[in-house]
């Protein structure tokens, strides 16, 4: 009688355990598609499409306004999907500093390059899913492991002067399916 209440005790407490390590699994695995899954739709909805730019064109603090880790720091954001085909994502940097980065499905940054990496002061970058074919479309091809995920552009204002300059540098950038 000990013997199987002890055994079904312990068969209890195997199967808890097991079912809380693959939950927490699945929590961790999922929670980050989820949050970029709601951020994508959030700018896709703010531009009116996938792939296309969206521009803070604010500087500062934002009065009634989620915070901003960098408020000197005006962002360009794309939330793309490569299911149709690669994107192109080009323009000129910004002098006083600029970056690219692409996030993947799951929230992992996959690339990330700045002006002083660069060649030159333009840039000009296909995103693509592996096997899509680049060969013809000109620029540098960046592999994306998945076929959503998010664009960011960061520039440097150093004062509200430098504004009309980013949204010009803006307005420049070219964010869109390939035709």
């Amino acid at each position: 009688m000990l013997n199987r209440i002890l055994f079904y005790s312990l068969a209890a407490i195997a199967l808890a355990a097991v079912t809380f390590f693959v939950t927490c699994n699945m929590v961790i695995q999922k929670a980050p598609e989820k949050v970029m899954s709601t951020i994508e739709a959030r700018i896709a909805a703010g531009v009116g499409s996938w792939n296309a730019c969206f521009h803070n064109q604010v500087y500062g603090p934002r009065t009634n306004a989620a915070r901003r880790a960098n408020p000197d720091s005006i962002i360009s954001s794309m939330a793309y999907d490569l299911s149709d085909g690669p994107v192109r994502v080009a323009g000129e940097t910004w002098p006083r500093y600029w970056s690219l980065s692409f996030y993947q499905q799951n929230s992992d940054n996959f690339f990330v390059v700045n002006d002083l990496e660069l060649e030159s002061s333009s840039f000009d970058f296909v995103l693509a899913l592996e096997g899509q074919d680049t060969d013809a479309l000109g620029g540098t091809t960046v592999v994306s492991p998945t076929a959503k995920g998010i664009m960011l552009v960061r520039r440097f204002a150093a004062d509200a002067s430098d504004m009309p300059g980013i949204i010009a540098n803006q307005d420049a950038m070219t964010c869109g399916p390939i035709d």
